[in-house]
């Protein structure tokens, strides 16, 4: 297994290691629901994207499982 040849100095190590420090994340907020959002990602909340509808969004989803859930019902009463 190799060994250095030479010990680093402290500022050699230093300057390497200046790039690993962690950046804060950018954010930002849905221009429709006010929401906090990371960039160029669909909001969770209403699902839009750059002024489009995309997802449905939490309302749409609930709405489509109720229906399934009304579904089932209907199917069970008339067996």
């Amino acid at each position: 297994m190799p060994v250095p040849a030479f010990r680093n100095s402290r500022t050699r190590v230093r300057k390497r290691r200046s790039h690993h420090a962690l950046k804060k994340t950018d954010v930002s907020v849905c221009p429709n629901c006010q929401a906090v959002v990371l960039p160029h990602i669909t909001c969770a909340k209403c699902g839009q994207y750059k002024g489009r509808q995309v997802l449905g969004g939490i309302k749409e989803v609930e709405k489509t499982i109720e229906k399934k859930v009304v579904k089932k019902k209907k199917e069970t009463t008339k067996e």
